[in-house]
């Protein structure tokens, strides 16, 4: 059955849950967190990826290297960010 999509409709009640604000919510059951717990947290893009090479100045590549070893994302966020602001 190539190309057939199969949809499940979901059984939320969309039009109740948007009236609700979120002093409605219960959150008894979730703990609070903090920036230590978010510290390991990695930000996931479902964009795909592509090889991209480029020179930028030497204390930026320092800069950024010093940010660990996800510095590829954080030039991406960089330059989202940016673009964002273009659009």
């Amino acid at each position: 059955m190539k190309g057939k999509s199969i949809m499940i409709k979901s059984k939320t009640d969309i039009k109740r849950i948007s009236k609700r604000n979120n002093k409605q919510i219960d959150y008894s059951d979730i703990p609070e967190t903090d920036q230590s717990y978010w510290a390991d947290a990695d930000l996931v893009s479902h964009n795909p990826k592509v090889d991209f090479t480029f020179k930028i100045d030497e204390d930026l590549a320092m800069w950024l290297k010093s940010k660990g070893s996800n510095s590829n994302q954080a030039v991406n966020n960089i330059i989202r960010a940016y673009y964002l602001t273009q659009s």
